[in-house]
């Protein structure tokens, strides 16, 4: 075995791309439905995106521009609405997701054509995913631009849609056996959740005791 040291800025920007999605793994999926001016529902999946805060309650998309240098309708849609709905992926869905990430054009929406069906947004006016086990409502919080073509856009959860058998209201607790979102990795693999483990976390006393009983 030989250490290797890659500095990104020597490689091109599909390799850099190429090999920032094969290491940082796995990745969340985040199935986003946005709201055009002329009221037409576009959804797209973003696996640059995570949970960045709780108080405020704050998720990021890493959005891109389109190749000729033009905003994507979620980009374009949330501009417009400041809101956006997050939905969590899981098996069940894959394959409708992995169709709504074809370049319609705008005025065709990918709910259709992926077999999706909507549900009113407990606040927002963008609609929901009937079929996402977890929805995120977001209002737009911030916009940052991230070099020529790719924008961080940050969303303040205003509120949570699931169901009793993926959360336990009165617990707050999530049931990850009916839950199981699925992650990206790369190229055109994804994994599914199994082989859960725990590691309890020690604080330092806790730590300074199992140190000495060991």
């Amino acid at each position: 075995m030989v250490k290797l040291n890659v500095d990104p800025n020597t490689l091109t920007r599909p390799d850099r791309y190429k090999l920032m999605c094969a290491l940082v793994i796995p990745r969340p999926i985040a199935l986003v439905t946005t709201l055009s001016k002329d009221g037409i529902v576009n959804t797209a999946p973003y696996s640059f995106f995570n949970v960045f805060s709780d108080k405020p309650s704050i998720v990021a998309l890493g959005v891109n521009a389109r190749p000729d240098g033009g905003l994507k309708d979620t980009a374009a849609n949330i501009n417009y609405r400041k809101e956006f709905v997050v939905h969590m992926v899981t098996f069940d869905i894959a394959e409708k997701m992995n169709i709504s990430c074809v370049n319609f054009p705008p005025e065709i929406s990918e709910i259709d054509e992926a077999g999706f069906t909507l549900r009113d947004s407990h606040i927002l006016d963008t609609p929901s995913i009937n079929e996402s086990l977890v929805a995120l409502e977001c209002k737009l919080h911030s916009i940052t631009k991230l070099g020529e073509d790719r924008n961080l856009t940050l969303g303040e959860v205003v509120n949570i849609s699931t169901n009793t058998d993926v959360l336990d209201i009165e617990k707050n607790y999530v049931n990850i056996n009916n839950y199981r979102p699925i992650a990206r990795l790369f190229g055109n693999m994804y994994a599914q959740l199994s082989d859960f483990f725990e590691l309890e976390r020690l604080n330092y006393e806790q730590w300074m005791e199992d140190k000495k009983d060991k």
